[in-house]
């Protein structure tokens, strides 16, 4: 912009002669000098990033930008964001002081950065520019995408095996339907009132099992493995048993409650591509191995991959032939 003037200024002077140059100069050095003085003598702006909440790729979160300093300075801004991340609004123009919300999309598995605030400021007349970077960086988690897996045989008959009810108390005497369990007949009752029979319905506390994952996979298979951990684990946790990871990058004890849940979501986005320990890996009860973009599952001896785990269709394939962590995948047949 000050280029601009000094071009006029030349452009006055030869199709007017030298008053309109001076006329002009002395303008120009006039806005020249009230532009800088209002750049420089500005106190340095800051800038707060929101924290936004953890979410799942495809999510959308609201970013939320304060940014003050001395009032009337007018700021050009662009936060950065990871490649993990992506909006439409990051970038925008505002008269200090100001806040801007924006709209943020989850789109990679991870711990992601935005910020620090990229800023130009500049002048009311547009003549004299600053460029800082300003406020700290905040970080978005974005968790591990979660499949449903609840149509999994596998896992189901992994989850009614941890959960036996303790057969104590009865509850009451009821009418036999079909389908009830013979055991649960009171036959002394059912003597008295035949030919209807009585079963006894007890008061019961199911038990609460503990399931342990392990999993190792190469840098390929890093997503499709941390997904299969998740997906798993929730499963097994919402069904109120105490479950317990072990992961390349970290291990967490079996636990309940959706403390511990979100706890399991914050490992899974941290961690990457890696072996276990053997020992860690012989205790698991569930075992995947993620290799060569495929993840395969060993539950308790029965084998099937995460993705037929996800279409239901994960009847159990071989015996278990995983002897490590670094055991190859099994191909679905």
């Amino acid at each position: 912009m000050a280029a601009g003037i000094v071009v006029a200024a030349i452009v006055m002077a030869w199709l007017f002669g030298a008053r309109s140059l001076n006329a002009v100069a002395v303008t120009a050095l006039v806005a020249v000098i009230a532009a800088v003085a209002q750049v420089r003598l500005a106190d340095r702006p800051s800038a707060e990033h929101s924290n936004p909440p953890a979410g799942f790729p495809g999510d959308t979160r609201d970013v939320t930008v304060s940014v003050t300093g001395t009032q009337g300075t007018i700021v050009e801004a662009s936060d950065p964001l990871d490649s993990g991340l992506s909006s439409a609004g990051n970038t925008f123009s505002a008269s200090i002081p100001s806040t801007v919300t924006y709209e943020v999309t989850l789109a990679e598995r991870g711990v992601q950065s935005i910020g620090p605030l990229s800023v130009h400021l500049r002048d009311v007349f547009g003549l004299v520019t600053q460029e800082l970077e300003i406020g700290d960086s905040t970080r978005v988690i974005v968790y591990p995408e979660i499949y449903d897996v609840t149509g999994s045989t596998i896992l189901t008959a992994e989850l009614q095996r941890n959960r036996q009810p303790e057969r104590q108390e009865i509850d009451q005497l009821r009418e036999y339907v079909p389908g009830d369990p013979l055991r649960d007949i009171d036959w002394k009752s059912s003597a008295k009132r035949l030919p209807d029979l009585v079963v006894k319905e007890f008061i019961g506390r199911e038990t609460t099992g503990t399931i342990k994952i392990a999993v190792s996979t190469d840098r390929d298979t890093v997503e499709a493995a941390t997904s299969a951990v998740g997906s798993v684990g929730l499963f097994f946790a919402r069904a109120g048993l105490e479950v317990g990871v072990t992961l390349p990058d970290g291990e967490l004890d079996p636990a309940l409650g959706e403390t511990h849940q979100d706890e399991l979501l914050l490992l899974l986005a941290e961690t990457g591509p890696g072996t276990i320990g053997e020992h860690d890996w012989a205790e698991a009860d569930v075992r995947m191995v993620g290799e060569d973009g495929s993840v395969t599952v060993d539950v308790n001896g029965r084998v099937t991959t995460f993705e037929d785990m996800r279409g239901a269709d994960d009847s159990d394939q071989s015996p278990s032939d995983h002897e490590g962590p670094e055991t190859a995948a099994v191909t679905a047949t």
